[in-house]
């Protein structure tokens, strides 16, 4: 089963740390799997719609944009 993401999907934290040579947190999964990914990825914290990843640190142009 397929689950489709608000944005696109991205690797998460935990991705890379079980597979750092393929997935790096927060980039864009494989493009074949961009808009719709298996399920079971989801479920095993492997990746996140984009729309809610923030890393650490990290700003996003949304967040300033947000109190204008």
């Amino acid at each position: 089963m397929k689950i489709s993401a608000k944005s696109y999907w991205v690797w998460t934290e935990k991705a890379e740390k079980e597979n750092p040579q393929r997935s790096r947190a927060g980039e864009m999964i494989w493009p074949h799997y961009a808009k719709e990914a298996p399920k079971e990825w989801l479920e095993q914290g492997l990746i996140v719609d984009k729309s809610e990843y923030a890393a650490e640190g990290q700003v996003e142009l949304f967040d300033l944009l947000e109190g204008v």
